[in-house]
């Protein structure tokens, strides 16, 4: 039996059992993280049910006809977000073949058809694999890069040839950092696991993003970390990069702002909420929240800010947050953004509107024994 809660707990994918009465009765870590909850109650599933009434159509027909079915593409109607699922049913069926229940499997395709998206052009899906589509790109940005190093090194006497070569190697840069972040987010590489204190992660991210231990000027950090926190199993270099977006994303935020000025606040605690199953056991997990004050976000905006390509900056991707997501869930955690961040540096009080400003950012993460 243990086995098989193994084997469960490790999908991916949300797996919720109902009984005949619509009860659930089974499900595994990846459903309490989908539907953001540690209990999976019958008003949850009813509520999930309600707001999706082709989920509940596929429920009902599976439990009065005993027959699996599969909807490839559906929107999944969540209480702070929608995201593209691909949904399957199977009866669960007794000892004497009576239908006792119904498997729901709900499979997140949203990192996946936000990519197809992006290469849609004219109705006409671009067909090509994320290694094929690198080899394409890197060739003849090797032969431009090399062309306008050449190019600057004759005309060095020449000022406006040099910033044109340098705009050149500039848009090389960022063409080659893209295709790196795209094979990142599709092929992500296998963690190196080893026992991590997250607050080391932490110190290393904020040193990588000049944050520690002078900030740039007009910046105030501001750390509130809990010395008891437990160890986690983890891949130290793939969280520091995590992190790193996370502190960057803040400093852009606040230098966005027209004071320029502006408080980040990192903190971490352990996490009462998220406690998923395994071997039987409530799962501890620990949290960590990167808060600022800066510009913050439209509501339309945050509906988007996981969509792959999608970005709020001059200079940006749009894969920063989607590599970050994709790498906390491959931690077995969980990554969402709120509104609301810290006061500014120059604010006190409490019930100060400013204080409302900014956005934050929290990450759960296993950690300790399972």
């Amino acid at each position: 039996m243990n086995v098989w809660r193994d084997i469960v707990d490790g999908l991916p994918d949300a797996v919720i059992v109902l009984s005949s009465t619509r009860e659930p009765t089974v499900h595994n870590a990846a459903a309490e993280a989908l539907l953001g909850g540690s209990r999976i109650t019958q008003a949850l599933t009813a509520h999930l049910l309600e707001a999706n009434d082709w989920l509940a159509r596929m429920v009902e027909s599976c439990l009065s006809s005993g027959h699996s079915l599969d909807s490839a593409g559906a929107r999944l109607v969540l209480e702070k977000r929608t995201i593209a699922v691909r949904a399957q049913v199977a009866p669960l069926l007794g000892r004497r073949g009576e239908i006792r229940g119904v498997i729901m499997l709900l499979s997140d395709l949203s990192h996946q058809r936000g990519i197809e998206r992006a290469l849609e052009a004219d109705d006409l899906v671009v067909r090509l694999s994320p290694a094929g589509l690198a080899h394409e790109v890197r060739n003849p940005l090797t032969g431009i890069k090399g062309a306008a190093e050449l190019l600057a090194s004759q005309f060095r006497a020449d000022p406006r040839a040099v910033q044109f070569c340098d705009v050149i190697l500039d848009g090389v840069k960022r063409i080659t950092s893209m295709v790196e972040q795209v094979l990142a987010v599709s092929n992500p590489k296998p963690l190196r696991r080893a026992p991590v204190n997250i607050h080391q992660v932490l110190h290393q991210a904020l040193r990588m993003a000049g944050l520690f231990d002078t900030p740039p000027a007009g910046i105030v950090v501001e750390q509130i970390f809990d010395p008891s926190l437990p160890e986690l199993s983890a891949d130290s270099t793939a969280l520091e990069r995590v992190f790193l977006n996370l502190l960057r994303n803040a400093i852009e935020a606040i230098q966005a702002t027209p004071a320029g000025r502006g408080r980040i606040r990192v903190r971490t605690a352990i996490e009462t909420e998220f406690r998923l199953s395994s071997h039987g056991r409530r799962r501890q997990f620990l949290r960590v929240e990167v808060s600022d004050s800066g510009k913050g976000m439209t509501a339309d905006e945050m509906q988007q800010l996981f969509t792959p390509f999608f970005t709020t900056k001059a200079e940006g991707t749009g894969l920063g947050l989607v590599l970050s997501h994709r790498t906390v869930a491959l931690h077995g955690g969980k990554l969402w953004a709120q509104p609301g961040g810290v006061a500014p540096a120059n604010v006190s009080g409490q019930g100060n509107a400013e204080q409302t400003a900014g956005m934050t950012f929290c990450v759960i993460l296993p950690c300790g024994p399972e």
